[in-house]
């Protein structure tokens, strides 16, 4: 039997941070709303990821060297029952996620190679470009699945070069944007008092306060990510000591990042000219961002013309090539994780048994197999007929958009339950105060409820009557499999006794 390989305090700091934070929502947020967008982030921080790092930390502390994750967490807090039904649901909200990014992987690789997204152009060597692009995700697919079934190292490689990739681009803009401050210090003042006054351009927010709550739905989702990483708790040294630690150093250094970043962004940059460019938008805000930081450090530098092309073109291809790298990391360990959780956690009884078999590298490659199986078919419906399938496939993105939030949810409402069962000792307690810990749990419920409520209201306000059913009926439709599921287990492990 292979050794199995583990991951290092240090090691685990850097995958949780990279996975968690997200370049791409700090630079969006910086864009969309100035430095207005820090009292979100602070709310979302204190009020929601401090607070939930803290729960999950608490119940990997009790349950790291297991499998299940999400189940573990519940069933000894609620119920066996109710610990599936949420397990099952955790793992549908990533499911057309991972779907989403297979058929995104395209385009910051294209970048990278040929300098510009060839997906925007309607054909490409004379192919339909959506062909290109469904081609090249069930390669993806395919061979994602035959490496990770090769073992957790090949996981690991992947969440180490993604992160470390991630180190270099925070690395790149910092001194970027630090080398316009240190050159033009008396813009910072003026830059930041530009962006504070600049109108928000976020959709559906202005000036008023209330106006702005859809970006604090945007900050809370910044945050994402923990249940994800909380999956290789039982892959982590010394996992019941180590993995809690790993979280809330992570979970310190994440919010400082989204802080920073915005503040020194706002300092360094002129947000309206930024803003008055035809050339930038949401699609491609990243790469944007980094380009026009590359020609003002060419032009604060005296470059000339040519080398202003190249600076331009390292920070694009750059931010291209850790944007490519940190969607496999995070595909190999969402394609990895929940499966993991749901197949390996939960009882065996519960699925066929040819699905929970291990192969040598103690990986549950047929279950990996299926899930492969249904990605391909899944992107082959909706590029074979883009109105249809794609229609459906957007309804399918609907439904898990609340049922995504559920998990977190049902993880946070679950822990008084488990402080009030004495499931652990107080000495054992993070917060050894149990009504502080109660509040804790209550203000990730509220953020959460929050989030869900308006996502539900924002297409009924809108008069988009269907999308908003299709949020309230998904958790409703994914909990009937789930029971239906752990039913017919129960059943047949009753028939077996």
């Amino acid at each position: 039997m292979p050794q199995k390989k583990h991951v290092s305090l240090p090691q685990l700091v850097l995958i949780i941070t990279t996975t968690v934070y997200s370049f791409s929502s700090m630079s969006t947020a910086f864009y969309m709303m100035g430095i207005k967008a820090l009292p979100w982030f602070l709310l979302a921080g204190c009020g929601y990821f401090i607070p939930y790092a803290l729960i999950v930390a608490q119940y990997t502390r009790k349950y790291g060297d297991r499998s299940g994750t999400v189940y573990d967490w519940l069933k000894e807090a609620l119920s066996p029952k109710a610990a599936f039904v949420t397990a099952f649901l955790w793992y549908c909200s990533y499911f057309t996620w991972m779907v989403s990014l297979f058929m995104k992987l395209v385009i910051p690789l294209s970048i990278l190679v040929f300098g510009k997204d060839i997906t925007v152009a309607a054909t490409w060597f004379g192919i339909p470009t959506q062909w290109l692009v469904a081609a090249f995700g069930i390669a993806a697919v395919g061979l994602l699945t035959f490496l990770i079934s090769r073992g957790f190292g090949t996981i690991l490689r992947f969440l180490k070069v993604s992160s470390l990739a991630m180190v270099g681009l925070l690395v790149l803009s910092a001194i970027s944007n630090l080398t316009l401050v240190f050159n033009h210090p008396g813009e910072v003042w003026q830059n930041i008092q530009q962006s504070f006054s600049a109108p928000s351009f976020f959709e559906g927010t202005g000036d008023n306060l209330l106006s702005q709550l859809p970006f604090f739905i945007f900050a809370i989702t910044a945050f994402g990510g923990l249940d994800t990483v909380a999956s290789l708790s039982d892959r982590t040294k010394d996992s019941r000591r180590q993995f809690p630690r790993g979280l809330i150093y992570s979970g310190v250094i994440i919010l400082s990042l989204y802080i920073g970043g915005i503040i020194l962004w706002s300092g360094a940059n002129d947000l309206g000219s930024l803003r008055q460019t035809d050339q930038m938008h949401l699609g491609n805000l990243m790469y944007g961002l980094m380009g026009s930081l590359a020609g003002a450090i060419s032009k604060t530098l005296g470059l000339s013309a040519g080398a202003s092309t190249i600076v331009y073109q390292i920070y694009i291809r750059y931010t291209a090539f850790v944007l490519f790298v940190s969607y496999l990391g995070l595909l190999s360990s969402i394609t990895f994780g929940p499966l993991k959780s749901l197949i390996q956690g939960t009882p065996k009884s519960l699925w066929p048994k040819r699905l929970t078999k291990l192969n040598k590298q103690e990986m549950p490659v047929k279950a990996f197999h299926l899930q492969a199986g249904i990605i391909i078919l899944v992107i082959l419906a909706v590029t074979v007929n883009t109105h249809v399938a794609g229609e459906l496939f957007n309804q399918l993105t609907y439904m898990t958009n609340v049922a995504r939030a559920m998990p977190y949810f049902v993880v946070a409402a679950s822990f008084p339950y488990f402080l009030k069962k004495h499931i652990v000792a107080d000495s054992e307690l993070f917060v050894s105060n149990r009504r502080l810990s109660t509040g804790l749990a209550l203000s990730v419920c509220a953020c959460i409820v929050f989030a869900i409520a308006f996502q539900i209201w924002e297409p009924f306000s809108l008069g988009h009557y269907t999308d908003a059913l299709t949020l309230i009926l998904g958790p409703m439709v994914f909990a009937a499999v789930a029971l239906y599921l752990y039913h017919r287990g129960e059943t047949q492990r009753m028939l077996l006794e």
